[in-house]
């Protein structure tokens, strides 16, 4: 199970990073076409704005939640004992994987509403928006997922946080 969710979170963090060149070699083409040419490529804002950011965005929220790589403050925690550290990690676990599962019920409603009416944005053109909507639930639902994966690895005592010991106090 471990690999398998790995495996998909770390394929979707690359379909994200080739977002990233996507959205910049379709920017540097505009901007290049429109300078020498006149002749900009149309929908690149909306195209950058509704595909390439969002998936930049939510398709590496598994993998970020996952591998314990999200920003974090911890001016008391490292001097909690060992006990409290795993009652606090194990809060914030349940606390995550129900705010982004809730977040990921809504965005799936958003999701479903934006196909059945065809969601199109208007801008220099008509861009079809609809299957960009997918991708909210879509990394918030695996975000969930991993966040419940990493309470269950609490309870069984594997390693779930990269920066602490949670058997040592200070």
């Amino acid at each position: 199970m471990d690999r398998a969710f790995r495996k998909l979170t770390h394929g979707l963090m690359l379909v994200g990073g080739l977002g990233i060149i996507l959205m910049m070699l379709n920017i540097t083409l505009d901007v290049i076409l429109k300078v020498f040419w006149n002749a900009p490529i149309q929908g690149t804002v909306e195209i950058s704005s509704y595909y390439y950011m969002v998936a930049i965005v939510m398709l590496p929220m598994a993998m970020v939640e996952y591998d314990d790589e999200q920003i974090s403050v911890d001016l008391l925690f490292n001097h909690f004992p060992s006990w409290l550290k795993r009652t606090c990690l194990m809060i914030t676990f349940v606390a995550t994987a129900v705010m982004l599962s809730v977040m990921t019920w809504r965005t799936g409603l958003d999701a479903v509403r934006a196909f059945k009416v065809g969601e199109v944005v208007m801008g220099s053109r008509e861009i079809i928006v609809w299957p960009a909507r997918c991708m909210l639930p879509l990394g918030f639902g695996l975000a969930a997922v991993a966040a419940v994966l990493r309470a269950v690895m609490l309870l069984r005592g594997r390693p779930v946080t990269k920066l602490h010991d949670l058997d040592s106090a200070a």
